[in-house]
């Protein structure tokens, strides 16, 4: 049996969905699709290859393609959010140990 190609569109969609959960900076959406991803992944990992998923390679390449491009270009975003989250973080933790100091 061979990974049928609702494997790869739900992947390309869960993709494009990832990048745009990415530019809302939607950590949770994110964490939950990042699983969907994998899951998939192993799904069509687990699968032998046949000589019918070359029929549509191209347009699957292609939407994959553009997923991933989105995510590329949700990267700078997500950095960004990164660096906010390590500061807040950095605050929150030296805000406690100052707490803790008067105690």
């Amino acid at each position: 049996m061979t990974a049928p190609i609702t494997d790869f569109t739900r992947l390309a969609s869960t993709l494009e969905a990832l990048s745009s959960a990415a530019e809302k900076g939607d950590w949770e959406q994110m964490s939950t699709l990042q699983i969907q991803q994998e899951q998939l992944l192993d799904t069509i990992r687990q699968r032998p290859r046949g000589p019918q998923d070359r029929s549509q390679t191209a347009a699957l390449a292609a939407l994959i393609e553009r997923a991933l491009a989105s995510i590329r270009a949700a990267q700078p975003h997500i950095d960004t959010l990164r660096q906010r989250t390590k500061s807040e973080m950095t605050g929150t933790n030296n805000h406690r140990k100052l707490s803790q100091s008067y105690r």
